[in-house]
């Protein structure tokens, strides 16, 4: 049943106080940003029943007994309205949505997290296909733009040139539809839910004493899952975590030389996250089991996303353009050309009219037959 109805009236929370007066318990209830009340579209209780007693003295009665008996429930029914009220909005919509989980479909704490991080994920599904057709239209952009660049350095630096050279730029982006800005939208979106989904878990492991037996009865190895408030002291989860995450990375999902900038960039910023894979364990050692039901779920998440966005049925499906292979393995060929190049005659080769190996040829059998003759 939901939170605050009958059923939810019914529910006593494992480890929550229920002596307190009823006024705090209306007023812990329905906060001002929120609760359970407006998320699910219902008026508050109490206001409603103010307004009642106030209009006439005849339903005064009435109103304080139903006050009398609603206020426990709510009181019950809500572990996090009290540590809601002094965080940020996001942060406490998560915590209701992850307690909805909890009180309304009698889950766990630890599957309640796991559901509400699956909603939240599918959420962020279309920004994330909308990214990937963007990067697959930029590779297919990517010619006729380092032909204009080509085009623009045997120009010299004037302003003019870098002007119009600006315009045709805009130009292709509009003709591809891939505009870089669009790449940015889905990390704008998810960096605001990844950090309210940490700090929900993280206030909601100190204030919600039923936490403390949230986890699944099973144990993970040496350890219980049972206490989502403590830390991992095997490093277990630390170590899934970052292991999810490196997969996540190695399978392209963190840069794919056939969807993003040049093969040697991306190859960097690979080894730069597979740095901060390793980097991640201690220093998130100290996090509470419910921050890493989170990450792990996510990470999760983000693998089998990955993996999908490689199947070509699901592409087409989803709209993503197809990067035509000739075209890969030409810029795949066209950066290691440029470095052998560099390795070779320098960052600025003289670049020759005719090959001048074969000038120095021609001199030495013209001398030789001025010799003979």
């Amino acid at each position: 049943g939901l939170p605050g109805g009958a059923s939810g009236a019914r529910r006593r929370v494992p480890g929550h106080p229920i002596a307190r007066s009823s006024t705090r318990g209306f007023a812990s209830s329905t906060p001002a940003a929120g609760g359970w009340g407006r998320m699910l579209g219902i008026s508050g209780v109490e206001d409603a029943m103010t307004s009642v007693a106030e209009a006439s003295a005849v339903t005064a009665p009435f109103v304080a007994a139903i006050a009398e008996q609603a206020a426990p429930a709510a009181i019950a029914a809500s572990e996090v309205a009290d540590i809601a009220s002094s965080v940020w909005s996001t942060t406490a919509g998560l915590m209701y949505f992850i307690e909805y989980f909890h009180l309304a479909h009698d889950m766990e704490w630890w599957a309640a997290i796991m559901a509400t991080t699956a909603i939240m994920r599918l959420f962020v599904m279309p920004f994330m296909v909308m990214q990937q057709r963007v990067a697959a239209r930029m590779h297919i952009a990517k010619p006729e733009i380092e032909a204009l660049n080509a085009r623009i350095k045997g120009m010299g630096g004037d302003q003019q040139v870098m002007a119009e050279a600006q315009k045709e730029i805009f130009a292709i982006w509009k003709k591809h539809n891939c505009n870089p800005a669009y790449m940015m939208l889905p990390i704008a979106v998810q960096a605001p839910l990844f950090i309210s989904f940490y700090f929900a878990i993280s206030e909601m492991a100190k204030g919600v004493p039923s936490f403390a037996s949230g986890g699944p009865d099973w144990p993970l190895g040496p350890i219980s899952m049972h206490d989502l408030t403590a830390a991992d002291p095997t490093y277990i989860m630390p170590v899934l975590s970052s292991a999810t995450f490196l997969a996540t990375v190695e399978l392209g999902g963190a840069g794919n030389p056939e969807t993003s900038g040049a093969a040697q960039q991306t190859m960097m910023t690979k080894w730069g996250l597979r740095a901060l894979s390793v980097a991640l364990i201690p220093m998130t050692a100290g996090f509470s089991k419910g921050v890493f039901v989170y990450w792990i779920t996510t990470n999760m998440f983000s693998l089998g996303q990955t993996l999908a966005f490689k199947v070509p049925l699901i592409k087409k499906i989803v709209a993503i353009p197809e990067i035509p292979k000739e075209a890969t393995i030409g810029a795949k060929a066209s950066v290691v050309t440029k470095r052998e190049i560099e390795q070779k005659f320098g960052a600025d080769p003289v670049v020759h009219a005719s090959n001048p190996k074969l000038k120095k040829l021609k001199r030495k059998r013209s001398g030789e037959e001025d010799r003979s003759s």
